[in-house]
C-alpha cells in the first residue's frame, strides 16, 4: 500500500550505548512505543539496532509542527533524562539529525530488518542524487518484501535510505534489486568514497507505522 500521508520532515537520531547498558538502552527504546501512540503528529517512529551497542531512531512527520511537539513530547525528554547514565558521549545537537523526506513508499507487514545507508553528494551532485532517489520510490514499489522505504536528505550534500523489511529474504533481494545495483552502479560518479560497508544492516526494534 503506498503511503498516503505527505511525510516531509523527520528526524534521525544515533546513540551508543555504554558499555553494560545496551539492554538497558534497547529496554528504554522497546518502551518508547508506547509513548509515541500519544503523539497523533508523529505519523512514523522506528527504533533500530545497528551493532551490538549502536541504536538508532528514525521518524517522520507532516509538519514542523509535529516535529516539535515530538521533540517536546515524553520520548524526547527520557532519552535527554538518560543520556549521562546510558550512552556514551550523546550530545543532542549533533546526535538528534533533522532530514527532509524525499520520497516514500510503504507497504503493510510486520517490520523486522532494515538498512540505514548514509551517503555524501560529489560537489555539484546532489541534484542528481535527489533525482536517483526521487526515481526509487517507483522501483521499490515492485519489490514485495520491501515494506517501507525512505529517501532522506540530511543537509545540502548529505542523504541517507532508510528501508524495513520482514526477514532477510526481503532484505536481501532489495540487496540484489534493481535500486542497489544502480545506487553501485552510479556511485563512483555521484557519490563521495561510497562503500559496500556504508550500506549498514540493522535490526528493527519497534516502530509505528502509518
Amino acid at each position: 500500500m503506498k503511503n498516503t500521508q505527505k511525510e516531509t520532515l523527520g528526524l534521525l537520531v544515533t546513540m551508543k550505548a555504554k558499555p553494560g547498558k545496551e539492554q538497558e538502552v534497547k529496554d528504554f527504546l522497546l518502551g518508547g512505543r508506547t509513548l509515541v501512540d500519544q503523539e497523533p503528529q508523529t505519523v512514523s517512529w522506528f527504533a533500530f539496532q545497528i551493532d551490538e551497542r549502536t541504536f538508532g531512531i528514525y521518524d517522520t512527520f507532516e509538519v514542523e509542527e509535529g516535529r516539535q511537539a515530538h521533540l517536546t513530547g515524553p520520548v524526547a525528554k527520557a532519552l535527554l533524562a538518560n543520556a549521562d547514565d546510558l550512552l556514551e558521549r550523546f550530545d543532542a545537537k549533533k546526535d538528534i539529525r533533522p532530514i527532509h523526506v524525499v520520497a516514500s513508499n510503504h507497504k503493510q507487514g510486520i517490520h523486522n530488518k532494515g538498512l540505514l545507508v548514509i551517503m555524501k553528494a560529489k560537489v555539484g551532485k546532489s541534484k542528481a542524487v535527489e533525482t536517483f532517489l526521487d526515481s526509487g520510490r517507483q522501483l521499490v514499489a515492485d519489490e514485495p518484501g520491501t515494506l517501507s522505504w525512505y529517501a532522506l536528505k540530511l543537509d545540502d550534500s548529505t542523504y541517507a535510505i532508510f528501508d524495513t523489511f520482514a526477514a532477510n529474504t526481503g532484505r536481501d533481494a532489495h540487496l540484489k534489486g534493481k535500486i542497489a545495483q544502480s545506487l553501485m552502479e552510479k556511485a563512483s560518479v555521484n557519490l563521495e568514497n561510497f562503500k559496500t560497508s556504508d550500506i549498514q544492516k540493522i535490526d528493527i526494534l519497534a516502530v509505528k507505522q502509518p
